[in-house]
């Protein structure tokens, strides 16, 4: 007699963790030299479009799992001054919180190798820098499947006054067939490392 297991099945992958997996395996394979080479570009190409934006807040990330690593832009940022934020996840479902930092102060992980600044004290951005596991040519992200990035966009806070946001990645990151979620929001450009990709509005039918 066949007895029926007490372990829930796993539950099967969508093309979206397909996609991820396969984007961050990917990544994460670059050798070396590459990389610092693709890091350059998108942070020389980040201070471009920087420099037609009033300096503000910042909002950067830290980088995990093959992300492009921007830290070779900070002190020509600060010099010319910008202010920078780390996110915090505050909860399952809220947007991101941001807490002001720069090079060299205290941090503490919070998990899965994000880290946060220490003290935390609160900062709204001015401009939002995204890393994307995936984009497409509308400037729509696939993030990790957590939808925080999304909320922060979508929430009334954000909404209320002007924010940018920018989103970072390599070009082999790029999906041409990505279905959007109702929830997804898109950004305003991509950055890779050898492009500056606009979001552009739907064509008319």
């Amino acid at each position: 007699m066949k007895t029926q297991s007490s372990i829930p099945r796993a539950s099967p992958l969508t093309p979206r963790d397909l996609e991820r997996r396969r984007l961050v395996g990917w990544r994460e394979s670059i050798d070396a030299q590459t990389r610092r080479m693709a890091d350059q570009a998108i942070s020389e190409r980040l201070e471009t479009v920087l420099s037609s934006l009033s300096p503000g807040v910042l909002a950067l990330y830290w980088p995990i799992r093959g992300e492009p690593d921007l830290s070779g832009s900070l002190d020509r940022l600060a010099r010319i001054g910008w202010r920078f934020a780390l996110p915090q996840v505050v909860g399952r479902n809220q947007p991101l919180a941001f807490g002001g930092w720069q090079p060299g102060q205290p941090m503490h992980e919070v998990g899965y190798g994000l880290m946060v600044p220490k003290p935390f004290e609160a900062v709204m951005p001015n401009v939002l820098v995204v890393p994307c596991v995936g984009f497409d040519r509308r400037c729509f992200r696939l993030g990790y499947g957590a939808g925080f990035y999304d909320r922060t966009l979508g929430d009334a806070a954000f909404a209320a006054r002007p924010v940018t946001a920018i989103g970072v990645a390599y070009d082999g990151c790029e999906i041409t067939r990505f279905a959007t979620q109702a929830h997804d929001r898109p950004l305003d450009c991509v950055l890779t490392e050898t492009r500056l990709v606009e979001a552009r509005p739907p064509a008319a039918t």
